[in-house]
């Protein structure tokens, strides 16, 4: 978000899918550690080729609603606009009210594929701000409220 100017920069997508050797390792250990907390992951395969991922923390943060916070929700490019997104997403909202909560918070990366999947999901931009869900500044901040949808 330009907090300048109080409104949101959406920036082309080629500009932030490029993941580093690094990155490729965190990955797994992100999501055990996510796991061991008490959170959930999923993955999509098609044979044996992961194409999809998605997992949700499992701590719980808010006073009026609790909310979840989904750390990751990644697709392959070549799998998107097949339902393997939706699925996903679907899949960490189970997680999320078994875990009790309310809300899901996203911090989003500012592409435009990236928010109208969430808006077409049924997510909102974020009532509160949970700075600890936060990943970086640039994020839109979005919610799906596990209530109404």
């Amino acid at each position: 978000m330009d907090k300048k100017r109080g409104c949101y920069e959406l920036i082309k997508t080629y500009e932030i899918r490029e993941w580093s050797q690094e990155k490729k390792i965190w990955i797994p250990q992100y999501l055990c550690q996510q796991m061991n907390r008490g959170g959930f992951a999923a993955g999509a395969f098609c044979n044996d080729q992961i194409v999809g991922f998605s997992c949700i923390d499992g701590i719980l943060q808010g006073t009026a609603e609790k909310y979840a916070n989904l750390t990751m929700l990644f697709v392959d490019d070549e799998w998107k606009r097949k339902g393997v997104g939706r699925k996903l997403f679907k899949q960490m909202s189970l997680s999320a009210e078994n875990m009790g909560a309310n809300k899901i918070f996203i911090s989003a990366i500012p592409s435009s594929d990236t928010i109208s999947f969430y808006f077409n999901m049924g997510c909102s931009d974020a009532k509160w701000i949970i700075e600890s869900f936060v990943d970086t500044e640039k994020d839109r901040y979005l919610e799906y409220d596990l209530k109404r949808n």
